[in-house]
């Protein structure tokens, strides 16, 4: 192999590290809003069956 080849072969596994760090960065903000977006439901929920019960007690 060839300092030439060396060289293309580097920026190639180079290349693959920087797209698994992106597709890392994303994974995690996409777990994070899923983790966000479960709370909020949850919440809404209870909030919901608190305002549906103190109706139904009125």
């Amino acid at each position: 192999m060839n300092i030439t080849q060396v060289r293309e072969h580097l920026h190639r596994l180079i290349d693959e590290v920087d797209d698994l760090y992106v597709l890392n960065g994303l994974y995690r903000t996409l777990t994070a809003d899923k983790r966000q977006r479960e709370a909020y439901e949850k919440e809404q929920l209870e909030k919901a069956k608190k305002q549906g019960g103190s109706r139904n007690s009125s």
